[in-house]
Order: C-alpha cells, then sequence, then structure tokens
C-alpha cells in the first residue's frame, strides 16, 4: 500500500468514525509473559497504623494465603532532633515514646496476621521510613512490598504518600500499592 493510499484509507476509516492502528513493522515477535525464578516466599509490609496501612495488611495477608509467603510487617519511626547550642540534643522523653508506639503497632498488626494462620515478623527501625523499607527489603530478599497508599489529592496525602511513591520508586522488589 502507497503512502497516498495509506492516507486515502486513513481518511474513510476516520470519516466512518473507525480509527485503525497498524503494528510497527519491527514488532514481529508475539508477546510473551516471562517467567518469574522462584517463588514468593517473603512479602515485606509497610504498616504505620493507618487505615490505608490496614488495607496494606489485608491484601498481603490475601497474598500469602495464597502463596503460603512469610510476612514481614516494618514498622519505621523517626524521632524529631532539637538543636542546643553547639550540639543537636535528641528529644528523648517523644523518642522513648515513639519507639512504644511503634513496637505495640508492629505487635498488633503482626498477632492479627498470626491469628489468621499466617507465618509472620515483626521488625522495628529507627530511621527513615524510606530507608528502613528500601533496607529491609534488600536484607531480607522479600519477593514483594505491599503498601497501603493515600490519595495524592491534598497536602496531607501529598506528603503521606511521598514515602509510599518514593519505595516504588527505588525499591528493587516489586512494590503493590494499594488504596481505597
Amino acid at each position: 500500500m502507497s503512502d497516498s493510499d495509506r492516507t486515502k484509507a486513513e481518511q474513510r476509516d476516520t470519516e466512518r468514525g473507525r480509527l485503525t492502528y497498524e503494528r510497527p513493522a519491527d514488532w514481529d515477535e508475539p508477546t510473551v509473559i516471562p517467567d518469574i525464578p522462584g517463588e514468593l516466599e517473603r512479602i515485606l509490609v509497610p504498616f504505620n497504623g493507618t487505615t490505608h496501612g490496614e488495607l496494606g495488611l489485608a491484601h498481603a495477608s490475601r497474598l500469602a494465603t495464597w502463596t503460603g509467603a512469610e510476612l514481614i510487617v516494618v514498622v519505621a519511626y523517626d524521632p524529631p532532633i532539637a538543636g542546643r547550642r553547639r550540639g543537636v540534643l535528641e528529644v528523648e522523653g517523644l523518642r522513648a515514646e515513639m519507639e512504644a508506639d511503634a513496637k505495640e503497632i508492629a505487635t498488633e498488626a503482626s498477632e492479627l496476621l498470626a491469628a489468621r494462620g499466617h507465618r509472620v515478623r515483626a521488625i522495628v527501625i529507627r530511621g527513615d521510613p524510606v530507608d528502613a523499607i528500601l533496607d529491609t527489603a534488600e536484607s531480607e530478599q522479600v519477593g514483594l512490598i505491599v503498601m497501603g497508599h493515600r490519595s495524592l489529592s491534598t497536602l496531607t496525602g501529598l506528603l503521606s504518600g511521598a514515602v509510599a511513591e518514593r519505595v516504588a520508586r527505588y525499591a528493587h522488589a516489586p512494590v503493590l500499592l494499594v488504596s481505597r
């Protein structure tokens, strides 16, 4: 088909309300689904105690039921620091409270998942949540990260969604972001 004939045919199809799409000439190979080596043995579930995090737990639980994978709940907390003359002073009382809350959240999530019959471990890490999630995913060699995720339509959503977005961008394992 010559270029002028192709143009006429496209015009005729457009006039009739039909659009045609041609496969590129170099796209001769059929579509394939690549093999993924191994089985899904470990799923990392970052959790912060929110309803969005609970949704992540629910989806991870479903996947673990289907695959038999171990669930690893990670809770990260990043205490603030305060400047004091010539150095940095960590706000000790707040740090201890945040650590206790993180341990409580991790325990509660792991107990809920264990009650559903899953193999589960909880890890609490002090530090930046994104770094904690990425480092844990790598050290535990997880096959999947499942995270609850807020809508980015508000400033609060944008700030809290930044963790999920950054994890999705930099993780070496596949990431499943779940939202309502």
